[in-house]
């Protein structure tokens, strides 16, 4: 009977023992560290927010400074109105979900005049419609009567005005396709 207590009494000691050195080793590995090398460690200071993916030219590389949206016009729906009647312009590129159909419109001038009447002719074939400039200034409206022009009836996303430039794009509903319409003056 001494035998099993002086066996009991040893295990029971040698897990008295265990468990306090286990718990010396957790409580050391989890003492407090002055160093601040969790921060200094690249991650935070020259790794993944200093390694240019904010300042890499994704949002300095002039796509929000490249003049479709700083060119002075976009969003003045006053000021693209004036663009637009001021001469007469001509289809530079149409390119309708991925099919240039520029040459469709080679020889139209077109023509934005005053109380929202368009007219498109080549000499030959006449298009008259109706545009109108959002008054946000970053939609164009067009509806024209007759063919070839009336492949452009929709309201056109307006992506960049310069004074003789003006590059529309409009996303098909139904399809998906994307169309470009760009007109320049003549």
């Amino acid at each position: 009977m001494e035998r099993r207590k002086f066996i009991k009494r040893s295990g029971q000691a040698l897990l008295a023992v265990s468990t306090i050195s286990i718990t010396g080793a957790v409580l050391s590995s989890c003492s407090t560290d002055d160093s601040d090398d969790f921060f200094n460690d690249g991650y935070y200071d020259n790794g993944y927010y200093g390694d240019g993916y904010y300042d890499d030219g994704y949002y300095d590389d002039g796509y929000y400074d490249d003049g479709y949206y700083d060119d002075g016009y976009y969003g003045d729906a006053q000021a693209i109105r004036d663009i637009l009647q001021a001469g007469l312009w001509f289809v530079a590129s149409y390119i309708d979900s991925g099919v240039d159909e520029t040459n469709d419109y080679s020889g139209y001038n077109v023509d934005f005049n005053t109380g929202n009447a368009v007219v498109a002719t080549n000499g030959s074939n006449t298009n008259d419609g109706s545009w109108i400039v959002s008054g946000t200034g970053q939609e164009l409206d067009l509806n024209f009567n007759g063919t070839p022009f009336n492949e452009f009836n929709d309201s056109w996303d307006i992506i960049s005005v310069l004074s003789d430039r003006i590059e529309l794009r409009d996303v098909s509903g139904g399809g998906g396709g994307t169309d470009i319409l760009i007109f320049e003056k003549n």
